[in-house]
């Protein structure tokens, strides 16, 4: 049984983005929404992600990004920055880890790979993502459970170090999916091609990540993006 209440997960809406011309995404030209999630744990203020960054001339013109503040995100949630414990992004572009200047001394959890990426040559913005004053990494590989009922999974695809958080709740688990998927509608897609490859079919299916058998062991009952407000559930019952 989990620790917390569904509605204890907050969605935090932290502004949009335009899909450019010249990447292979059927979105061109849509405003794209950026989203974090605030986890109001017995332990602590879990954040994972925070919002678009600021400060690349490049990003300006190709995205036009229209920013929320985070600050005033979490105000809006009834808190503010400081009372964040702890922070995960599922990756560290731009658009997911911009606001992590926001939280110096506080714990931040990212793949290994993933961090070491960050300081590569036009992967993101360094400055506010990962080497901001007093900015503290905690660098895992693969798994793991910074606080009871919330364990990160690698999810890897968008990037190699793209990482998603599975929630315990008292009506089931809610995995926080980031951008493993750029919408719900692709997640259902690879969710109903596993559960038919899992029953044995004979028919042809799509490629499916490797790391979708590993979210369904963990059974989610909801899952939850960083690009679209759209939200899959299982079909089954919650769990009261």
């Amino acid at each position: 049984m989990g620790v917390i209440d569904p509605g204890d997960i907050l969605r935090l809406p932290l502004g949009h983005f335009t899909v450019p011309e010249g990447v292979d995404d059927h979105r061109i030209g849509q405003k794209i929404v950026v989203v974090a999630y605030l986890i109001r744990h017995p332990r602590g203020l879990f954040l994972f992600d925070t919002g678009i960054g600021e400060g690349l001339a490049a990003v300006e013109e190709r995205y036009h990004p229209f920013r929320r503040s985070l600050p005033a995100a979490l105000r809006a949630a009834g808190v503010s920055a400081e009372d964040v414990r702890l922070l995960a992004n599922c990756h560290l572009h731009f658009d997911h880890a911009g606001g992590n200047f926001n939280f110096p001394a506080r714990p931040i959890l990212a793949q290994r790979v993933e961090y070491d990426a960050a300081h590569e040559p036009d992967y993101t913005l360094p400055g506010p993502v990962a080497d901001f004053d007093g900015a503290r990494f905690e660098l895992i590989e693969g798994e793991a459970e910074p606080l009871p009922g919330v364990r990160i999974v690698p999810t890897p695809g968008h990037v190699p170090g793209h990482q998603s958080l599975v929630v315990e709740t008292t009506s089931g688990r809610v995995v926080i999916a980031g951008q493993a998927f750029n919408e719900a509608s692709a997640y259902a897609h690879a969710q109903y091609a596993w559960s038919l490859k899992a029953g044995g079919t004979d028919e042809p299916l799509p490629p499916i990540p490797d790391w979708i058998g590993r979210l369904q062991e963990f059974d989610p009952w909801r899952v939850v993006f960083a690009h679209d407000l759209a939200v899959w559930e299982s079909d089954r019952p919650a769990t009261l």
